[in-house]
């Protein structure tokens, strides 16, 4: 799932709100925090996913993690619409 078309856009735009001081880590570095994460105990949580992300350092853009999560928030509600969940 997690190299989908969707799923590659999904981990772009969060490399872009959360990421390395130099922006060099991006979706490969996200991905496979997110496998790492969910592979220890099948649930993944945001802190879980920083932890196993393969820097010592993240930087958070505020601003960006707002909107970002608004607009998870709209697909998910779109998702559930569509499938009746």
């Amino acid at each position: 799932m997690l190299n989908s078309q969707i799923s590659n856009i999904i981990l772009d735009q969060i490399s872009q709100v959360i990421s390395t001081p130099s922006r060099r880590a991006g979706r490969q570095a996200w991905r496979a925090a997110l496998v790492l994460s969910a592979s220890q105990d099948g649930q993944v949580s945001l802190i879980e996913i920083i932890k196993n992300y393969p820097t010592n350092e993240v930087e958070v853009d505020g601003d960006r993690l707002q909107s970002a999560y608004r607009q998870l928030r709209r697909l998910q509600t779109s998702l559930q619409d569509l499938f009746g969940v």
